[in-house]
């Protein structure tokens, strides 16, 4: 295990931690608990404690699929179009050409306005059938097939897929095709797990003071379900992996079919770690897969954390442990793994699959640094021995402190970003509901003695006071200790707090425009509509 407690690598923000180690050398399995999963109780996590997985979800929506086309329903080929008929874009190429295997593989070039599903709480923004809709109205950024662009909404649509092919529900098929054979007792798609197992989520401040932020709500019949939606423990997770090993292994051997003596009732696994798209365009040694990144070492890792905001460059893993092949060239081992991230919640998955060693740890906080990213890397040296290790806690110090930083510079950079102006029309005039081209998301800007407010989706759970940017542009700046109260994503990007309202050919405050998408630095514009037009759009 690691030389030290998880709880150094994040400060001692970090709440809790479990850790499991398969070492496929031995047959051995390492596990170990850290801090607690229950500060008021008092309770020390351990290998069976019950984790929201965030991102870790994708490997299993990505093996049902697989699934699904071992079964003869689908293929990874198939177009969207035809497997969907509600699927229609207006970027051509997306809509008569991408492919399942295209969102699979993050390689659709879609915006992903994750903004739009979640802000204060854990409280979702959107339904369960709202993820088609919004997949067919997500700009296109980048050319089809040409960059990895994650999203969570391109992978939260494969539940539609799954339900179509199946006559299942998503939650359905993947407890009855995954984790009832592998016996995964632990692992859920439901919305509440038992209790008395349960690790409960934090948001930690840099002065120590913590917020409990409670447990996300996304699950089986939700939006963002095929993404997000799984929970589980080490324990469980140790065993599914194994199962992705042993799937991945008997179908290199036997040409890409799972031969009738492996133990894994996976299957199509081979598929889902080909390297399907670079995740760098100008890195080598890294893709993604289907659910899965890829990389060969020597290379950097954590490409789906945080960890990258808060350094100047991610390290290089795996330094000193390359053997020449037979050929003479010179190659290191491969590295397949993953990153989660939701409020309160942080996890990663590492497998080396030339020796069959797997590396999970499930954080239940959200400190000032992905802790998960920097353990699951410290322990793929440790696990290879390699020669040449990176400081780890050197770096999660450097990561913590810039993200410290970075929080105490945003209030400077707000007042920095104001242009001098005001507001040219009376505050009321800009009260209403702005929507999204869907009308099933808006923003209601209210008007009252203190000025202007406003709120998501028209839910006072949601609301923030505005004050006056610029010419016809208002603000809702936050401190630290404010989203951390509100239990919110950090967002530490000026533009996210900004609002610009704009006017119709006859003067009329009409629009809002809202940059909250970093693929889309232009913003969305949300259209102001007359009562009577968007009382039957509220949820």
């Amino acid at each position: 295990m690691a030389p030290q407690s998880p709880r150094s690598y994040a400060s001692p923000a970090l709440q809790g931690a479990s850790v499991g180690i398969f070492d496929g050398r031995t047959q051995q399995t390492h596990v170990a608990g850290f801090g607690s999963r229950d500060v008021a109780a008092g309770l020390v996590p351990d290998e069976h404690i019950v984790y929201h997985l965030a991102s870790l979800s994708k490997s299993f929506t990505a093996t049902a699929i697989a699934l699904l086309a071992a079964d003869g329903k689908l293929s990874f080929e198939d177009c969207m179009c035809d497997l969907l008929p509600g699927f229609h874009h207006p970027d051509e190429a997306i809509n008569s050409h991408s492919t399942l295997l295209d969102f699979v593989s993050h390689r659709t070039g879609l915006a992903s306005k994750n903004a739009l599903w979640q802000q204060n709480g854990q409280e979702l923004l959107l339904n369960e059938n709202d993820t088609l809709p919004m997949v067919t109205y997500l700009e296109a950024v980048h050319p089809l097939g040409k960059r990895w662009t994650y999203n969570n909404f391109g992978y939260d649509v494969l539940d539609n897929v799954i339900s179509r092919a199946s006559g299942s529900s998503w939650g359905a098929f993947v407890t009855s095709r995954i984790l009832q054979p592998l016996g995964l007792r632990e692992t859920t798609t439901a919305l509440r797990p038992p209790e008395k197992n349960w690790a409960h989520g934090y948001m930690p401040g840099p002065d120590g003071e913590l917020a409990d932020v409670g447990r996300p709500v996304i699950a089986a019949g939700s939006v963002q379900q095929a993404a997000n939606g799984i929970k589980s423990t080490v324990s469980d997770l140790l065993i599914y992996y194994r199962a992705v090993l042993d799937a991945w292994r008997s179908e290199a051997e036997n040409d890409g079919v799972r031969s009738k003596e492996s133990p894994s009732p996976l299957k199509n696994i081979k598929e889902l770690l080909r390297h399907h798209i670079p995740l760098d365009p100008d890195a080598e040694g890294q893709w993604y897969g289907g659910g899965w990144a890829i990389a060969e070492l020597p290379a950097p890792l954590g490409g789906i954390g945080t960890n990258g905001m808060f350094v100047p460059a991610m390290p290089l893993v795996g330094r000193g442990c390359s053997k020449k092949e037979s050929d003479g060239e010179a190659k290191g081992p491969t590295v397949w793994y993953h990153n989660g991230s939701l409020v309160g919640f942080f996890s990663s998955v590492h497998i080396l699959p030339e020796t069959g060693t797997i590396i999970v740890v499930l954080v239940n906080s959200i400190p000032k640094n992905d802790a998960a990213d920097w353990v699951g890397q410290l322990l793929v040296e440790e696990m290879l021995g390699c020669p040449d290790k990176n400081d780890d806690l050197a770096l999660a110090r450097e990561s913590a402190g810039a993200y410290d930083a970075m929080w105490a510079q945003l209030p400077h950079d707000v007042d920095k970003a104001r242009t001098p102006g005001t507001h040219t029309k009376p505050l009321a005039a800009y009260a209403g509901r702005y929507y999204n081209k869907l009308g099933n998301w808006f923003i209601e800007v209210v008007h009252d003695k203190e000025g202007l407010g406003y709120s998501f989706q028209g839910r006072a759970t949601q609301s923030h006071r505005l004050q006056v940017f610029g010419t016809d542009t208002f603000c809702w700046p936050l401190t630290e200790a404010e989203s951390r109260a509100r239990g919110r994503w950090p967002d530490l990007d000026v533009a996210t707090y900004v609002f610009h309202f704009g006017a119709d050919g006859d003067g009329n405050i009409a629009t809002l425009r809202w940059a909250h998408d970093p693929d889309v630095p232009e913003g969305e514009t949300f259209v102001k509509r007359k009562a009577e037009e968007s009382a039957h759009t509220e949820l």
